[in-house]
């Protein structure tokens, strides 16, 4: 808007150009855009609510007016969506307002026969209601939906929202999803969460780190067009193993005790960072049984990328009023 107009009226140019010039020196113009603040919250998903002293350090650190916890998982099980891994809220004390998410496998949307969404969306929603009787004032869906499975979940997250009167809906956004909106659609919520974790391929032994990736992180977000939906932005704090037998990927275990793999006999260490590993006897981890030869390769979302990441979404995500920070997850030993 600042630069001197290419013009046949050339005084004219002058003067913008100069009005311009005085705006900019003044401060009042030519400045960039601030970044909207994002305010601060985390994902809760262990199946029982009762943060440590840690975690509710934190939550008061960032001042959360709420703190998103997975209700339960929905999967199809013996030809019928079935929840598992509920909820209990063991220890709400002094904590902000719950808003609970409910995880539905893509599986559930290619089974579910399309007459029955309206019956699993007022399940869904009876069932959370009865699992946070304080009440709530959002739901949302978390579900890797696909090309194929759009139409009965989309179907399924307007029965949702009617279901849920005038409390709010939202759902989750994958990369893929965000970038391709011809494909996959566009849900039938106002808000979103923009997932930016989990973005290399897990499945390769030779991935370095499949939950951050920040160079595949912009290619998903560079050069497309704005997603229409208001997105707040979801970064990961967390670390697994993912285990690996004859090339597959056979296991991921949640944060199990590394003091573990100093023990030489059973596990020798690849690589000079401590990242990689071969079961040398089959052995026990975190209650699982691993084979000689399995491989280990241990990925890490440290605290100290949050805000690099988070300022690489603000890049190519449009800001809007109250957008969240949505970290995943409380309750990470790396918060310690």
């Amino acid at each position: 808007m600042c630069h001197p107009q290419s013009s046949p009226r050339a005084g004219r140019g002058v003067v913008i150009a100069g009005i311009c010039l005085l705006l900019c020196f003044g401060g009042t113009a030519c400045q960039p855009p601030e970044e909207t603040p994002l305010k601060t919250t985390f994902y809760h998903w262990e199946t029982s609510l009762a943060p440590d002293s840690t975690a509710r350090a934190l939550l008061k650190t960032y001042s959360c007016d709420r703190l998103y916890v997975k209700a339960f998982d929905v999967a199809w099980t013996a030809g019928r969506p079935e929840p598992t891994a509920l909820i209990q809220l063991a220890d709400t004390t002094g904590l902000p307002d719950l808003q609970p998410v409910v995880f539905i496998t893509n599986e559930v949307f290619e089974q579910q026969p399309t007459p029955d969404l309206v019956d699993l969306a007022d399940n869904v929603v009876g069932l959370v209601e009865a699992l946070f009787p304080g009440g709530f004032a959002e739901l949302q869906v978390d579900c890797d939906w696909t090309a194929r499975t759009q139409v009965p979940y989309f179907v399924f997250l307007k029965a949702v929202q009617a279901r849920l009167g005038q409390r709010q809906l939202t759902c989750t956004i994958r990369l893929h999803q965000y970038r391709d909106t011809k494909g996959q659609g566009l849900p039938p919520v106002n808000r979103a969460t923009l997932m930016a974790y989990n973005v290399g391929d897990l499945n390769q032994w030779t991935t370095s780190n499949s939950i951050i990736d920040t160079a595949i992180l912009k290619t998903y977000l560079a050069g497309g067009a704005t997603y229409p939906i208001a997105l707040d932005l979801a970064v990961a704090v967390y670390d697994w193993p993912a285990v690996y037998r004859r090339d597959q990927l056979t296991y991921l275990i949640n944060e199990p005790d590394l003091r573990e793999f100093r023990d030489s006999s059973r596990f020798l260490q690849l690589d000079a960072e401590g990242l990689r590993y071969e079961v040398r006897q089959s052995t026990y981890l975190d209650g699982i049984y691993l084979y000689s030869g399995d491989r280990i390769r241990r990925e890490i979302a440290p605290v100290a990328l949050v805000e690099e990441q988070a300022a690489i979404l603000q890049r190519y995500v449009p800001g809007f009023t109250d957008q969240r920070l949505m970290i995943y997850r409380i309750g990470s030993r790396l918060w310690d």
